[in-house]
């Protein structure tokens, strides 16, 4: 069974184009790093499948951000995908956890999405009201305020996969068959059942889902769970701190600690160490 995959397709008759995206490994590798209740967990899944789906257009350096802040117990869960194939997520709540609908575990909460398409820096970020239905709901919204397009949204996440399935229509598709087509297809995938599309072979998801429709498909691209952090963006973060925080951190600690939430990645710097990053800038040495 293909798993860790996007999937791109398209129908000869419906001017609407698909993505299905099924995470295991992927999924794992996020689960492995922080023990997540249910609750959270399930919700989590289901963003790191939409941050899949929302940034498969992106070019190498591209990248997508999907926060859901929230007011309520669940804080903040956040999701990214850098050049299309690479993704990350991590969730921050506080306990107790006694509910798990969706607007109190968040509370007044947004969706917050952060698109750089090309890696150049120029940003875009939209932000969007959560939903009745859910977070494939609130996404829906976002496509219809960004893109001013539809779009269908299906997610689905267990303790073993996360998944998402993403038709949208495209631009130029205004005619009155048009419409049809895209309410039909529409209408179909939202017949996804969560277990098809967590656990369906993709071939045989699809044609159970649109098996009256001439479906297209196209590459697919391999996902992967994988991390930005690195030594040299921590050395630049504790540079950017300042010669006197650095001091003061140093003389409360003896050192300096720094853990990536999302990847578990330990930086520790001793006295020694920070004095040769402040040499390597050109600072003096530390008193």
């Amino acid at each position: 069974m293909s798993s860790d995959t996007l999937h791109r397709f398209t129908f000869a008759q419906a001017p609407v184009r698909g993505l299905l995206v099924q995470l295991e490994t992927t999924w794992q590798d996020v689960l492995s790093r922080h023990h997540y209740p249910p609750a959270v967990r399930e919700l989590l899944g289901q963003l790191l499948a939409g941050a899949a789906l929302l940034g498969s257009n992106l070019k190498a350096a591209g990248q997508v951000i999907v926060e859901l802040r929230g007011a309520g117990p669940l804080r903040l869960l956040v999701a990214d995908n850098r050049a299309g194939s690479t993704v990350r997520a991590l969730a921050r709540w506080e306990e107790p956890l006694h509910d798990t609908d969706w607007h109190a575990l968040l509370g007044d909460g947004r969706l917050v999405i952060t698109l750089d398409a090309r890696g150049d820096g120029r940003r875009y970020q939209g932000i969007v009201e959560l939903a009745a239905g859910g977070l494939a709901a609130t996404l829906e919204g976002y496509f219809a305020s960004s893109d001013q397009l539809p779009g269908c949204i299906v997610l689905a996440a267990d303790p073993t996969r996360a998944a998402g399935l993403l038709l949208q229509r495209l631009p130029g598709s205004a005619g009155p068959d048009d419409a049809a087509q895209w309410e039909h297809v529409a209408a179909l995938a939202g017949t996804t059942r969560p277990q098809e599309l967590l656990h369906l072979e993709p071939t045989r998801l699809l044609g159970r889902l649109f098996g009256d429709q001439d479906l297209h498909l196209l590459a697919s691209q391999a996902m992967r769970f994988g991390c930005s952090c690195s030594a040299q963006r921590v050395e630049a973060t504790l540079l950017a701190l300042g010669r006197a925080e650095i001091e003061s951190l140093l003389a409360e600690r003896g050192g300096i600690d720094v853990d990536c939430e999302f990847c578990n990645q330990h930086y520790h710097y001793d006295r020694a160490a920070v004095e040769r990053l402040l040499d390597d800038m050109g600072s003096g040495p530390l008193h």
